[in-house]
């Protein structure tokens, strides 16, 4: 434990001078959007020094400049806590952090969940419905249904670090974060095994509780109860600009079936539907549809509910392994003339993925779409330690050039970020 807290805080003052970097480039790109909405207006106070203009225009007031007013930001970031994340999900957490540093900086109002299928402890209700068995097993109950409701698995939201908490409440949960972070890395990579490397089983020496242990991808579920918390975290913060996030690895759990809530002679069951189905979500007098859910498309309905009920800003960031398999890439490049236009943007989308780590994308149901290079994901610190008294000035300039550039660029969720919220 003492070791947790020494590396936890070590990690933590790496990282405030980009968060600090982050916090500046954010006020920079505020201003700079308010200028370019400003007007001029006339004071009503004459200018003596256009008196001598009368004769010829009848512009001699002095001019104010109007700035419009700033707005207030608002954040909700979705972690995705599946077991597909094992291996990348420290990298991911990093950025997290850097996040809710920044958050915490600028004084804006934010919320992290966790989405996860585990959390009880128990997979009882979770992929099947029976009314008779849910009665026993109230708590595990995620949803209440009635005939006609589109049918969802039970998961569950955990809420692990909020602008609400104390200083050292809000330490003690990324803390303990963080140690998730470097168990699963320690269990998914040969980090664990080797005696060379300084974090040799320090991050496994004790276990993590059986309710953090990664599971499915109820992102579609999150994105249901998000239609609640939403509008109730806008109101309450009075949030006029409002940015959602989610950090994912991949599809949602119900984006391959619409399954809908039918009464049964033995009460209430699940109807599985055959073919694809074409999902409706009626709000009101409106109805929101898209052709079928397969490939993801009922994840992109869900978020465009979201963004035409509550006018928020959805960006996703998916961490990507690999980017090499064909069908990966095609649905990423948007439309093209043939297979050469097709074979150019594919390599375009590819040598962006590899310079910079990350790569912008279309995505339906996002107003941003970032694939994030994985396996490089990791944040970086400036290391400055080779320098010495012998070295000439440009050497010095060169050498600490070049270790910004690797500090900031691998902050590319981090980046994006603030050029979309700013």
């Amino acid at each position: 434990m003492n070791w947790l807290k020494n590396d936890f805080k070590q990690f933590k003052n790496d990282n405030k001078k980009t968060v600090m970097y982050l916090v500046k480039e954010f006020e920079m790109k505020k201003s700079a959007t308010a200028y370019k909405r400003a007007s001029t207006d006339k004071t009503g106070v004459i200018d003596p020094l256009k008196l001598k203009d009368y004769k010829f225009s009848d512009d001699i007031f002095k001019r104010l400049t109007i700035l419009p007013n700033a707005k207030n930001h608002g954040m909700i970031m979705l972690l995705d806590w599946s077991g597909s994340m094992c291996d990348v999900i420290k990298q991911t957490i990093d950025q997290l952090m850097n996040l809710v540093w920044f958050c915490q900086k600028v004084n804006i109002p934010y919320e992290v969940y966790l989405f996860t299928s585990e959390m009880d402890g128990s997979e009882i209700g979770a992929y099947d419905y029976d009314e008779e068995c849910n009665k026993t097993n109230i708590k595990k109950v995620s949803w209440n249904f009635k005939h006609g409701d589109g049918y969802f698995p039970n998961f569950n939201l955990i809420n692990v670090a909020s602008h609400r908490m104390k200083k050292n409440e809000l330490d003690d949960s990324l803390m303990y974060l963080h140690h998730m972070g470097l168990y699963y890395e320690d269990r998914y990579s040969n980090r664990g095994w080797d005696p060379l490397n300084p974090y040799y089983y320090k991050g496994d020496r004790f276990d993590i509780p059986k309710e953090f242990w990664l599971g499915t991808t109820p992102l579609n579920e999150a994105l249901v109860v998000m239609n609640k918390i939403v509008p109730m975290f806008k109101k309450k913060y009075n949030i006029e600009k409002m940015t959602f996030i989610t950090l994912t690895d991949g599809g949602a759990n119900s984006n391959y079936g619409t399954e809908t809530i039918t009464n049964t002679e033995k009460g209430m069951s699940i109807l599985k539907s055959s073919g694809r189905g074409t999902p409706v979500i009626t709000i009101g007098k409106k109805q929101y549809t898209v052709d079928n859910v397969y490939y993801g498309q009922m994840t992109n309905l869900l978020l465009d509910v979201l963004k035409d009920q509550y006018d928020i800003n959805t960006i996703g960031f998916y961490v990507v392994k690999r980017l090499n398999r064909v069908w990966e890439l095609d649905q990423y490049i948007g439309n093209y003339k043939d297979w050469t236009d097709k074979q150019s943007k594919i390599l375009k989308l590819k040598k962006q993925f590899t310079k910079e780590k990350m790569a912008a994308v279309s995505k339906p149901g996002y107003n941003k779409y970032f694939l994030l290079n994985g396996k490089q994901l990791a944040v970086e610190n400036a290391d400055l330690s080779t320098v010495n008294d012998g070295m000439t000035t440009g050497k010095i300039k060169q050498l600490f050039s070049k270790s910004m550039k690797g500090r900031i660029v691998s902050r590319s969720l981090l980046n994006k970020f603030i050029e979309e919220v700013a």
